[in-house]
């Protein structure tokens, strides 16, 4: 990577929290919220916790808040403000990627949940569902992604607590995203196939393609639609759709689709396959994650969405570089760890050069 990424990436990673988030904080405060978004970013590159980057930093020479005054400072952030705040953050990034030339033409978008496992006791934004190592109890957030190759933008992150309406997290999604990109289609997993998700993206004039739950009079369609053909089906609230069905010839199933696309069934199921594009992000994006045992849900909005803001900085980076060297979309020139490595020697570099660690080191050399 060159001089001028990584000054590009230093202005970038540095600015954008403090451009774009505003902190509610008390009269006397002696720290600014860039002091605060430090300590945040240091957590999540490092993926530790903000009473650790906190010290790890103040050892080094910076004058930052304590993990805990942090995690105070946190607490007590209006929601609303934080989510307006890290929209504009993405907002900014795919206004970036558009000056590339990424979203000139539409893009394939998947609807999905990110479930966090929690261990401690039940609170009102814990979701229950499948026991996943070792609890049935999890922090849930939907996301609404590109899962093309090359550009696979997370675009907006929604809180679901078990009071979320299914259909409201799909519409919010899809309305902030068609402000920033045109939508070819919008793929689901079987969980949103219900009446209400079916309705809510066929209002928003949207394409869609999902699995169908395989069960009562949709189980017997989908043999008729494998043989005959695309059919409408009306499920049992009235909602439409065509059914397509494919045949998985290894495992010797049939595979039926819900969607509204004019098109064949087997490219319907090469885009659904798409889908799984999105299993990639999640797992990158867990190594932006700042580490935090604060049950207050505000600090776990913060540390996700944080996360995903430096995962769409880590696509975008890529962007820049395969433009410049001419490679395939599928290739990542610069790694998860080659960009952690920059935020440390950023960090790093504008430390203090009188620094408490400066100043062990000299000690420690002085006593050998």
């Amino acid at each position: 990577m060159g001089c001028a990424l990584k000054e590009k990436m230093g202005q970038v990673i540095m600015q954008m929290l403090e451009k774009h988030v505003e902190l509610v904080k008390g009269e006397n405060s002696q720290y600014e919220n860039s002091d605060e978004f430090l300590v945040w970013m240091w957590a999540g590159v490092n993926q530790t916790s903000v009473q650790q980057a906190s010290k790890e930093l103040d050892d080094v020479g910076y004058d930052v808040p304590s993990g805990d005054t942090i995690l105070t400072t946190m607490s007590k952030q209006p929601y609303e403000m934080l989510e307006n705040g890290f929209d504009k953050i993405f907002e900014d990034l795919i206004a970036k990627a558009k000056k590339k030339q990424l979203f000139d033409k539409p893009v394939t978008l998947a609807i999905d949940y990110t479930d966090i496992e929690w261990y401690g006791e039940d609170l009102p934004f814990i979701v229950k569902s499948k026991s996943k190592n070792g609890t049935d109890k999890f922090i849930r957030f939907a996301t609404i992604a590109v899962v093309e190759d090359g550009k696979r933008f997370t675009l907006k992150v929604v809180p679901v607590t078990p009071l979320s309406i299914k259909k409201k997290v799909v519409k919010e999604l899809i309305k902030f995203a068609q402000e920033l990109v045109d939508m070819e289609v919008i793929l689901f997993d079987r969980g949103f196939y219900t009446n209400k998700v079916i309705e809510t993206v066929k209002s928003l004039k949207e394409s869609f393609i999902m699995p169908v739950k395989k069960q009562g009079k949709a189980k017997e369609k989908m043999k008729e639609s494998y043989l005959d053909g695309p059919l409408e089906y009306e499920m049992s609230k009235g909602a439409k759709y065509t059914m397509m069905t494919v045949k998985d010839k290894q495992k010797d199933k049939l595979l039926p689709y819900a969607t509204n696309l004019d098109d064949k069934p087997i490219n319907v199921h090469k885009f659904y396959k798409s889908r799984f594009g999105i299993e990639t992000q999640y797992r990158v994006k867990n190594r932006f994650m700042g580490k935090t045992c604060s049950k207050e849900y505000r600090v776990r909005y913060t540390f996700f969405v944080l996360a995903v803001c430096l995962y769409n900085l880590w696509v975008l980076f890529n962007i820049s570089e395969r433009g410049k060297k001419g490679l395939n979309p599928d290739k990542v020139p610069i790694k998860v760890d080659d960009l952690k490595h920059m935020c440390r020697k950023i960090i790093y570099g504008k430390a203090p050069s009188d620094s408490k660690m400066a100043k062990k080191i000299s000690e420690s050399i002085d006593w050998l």
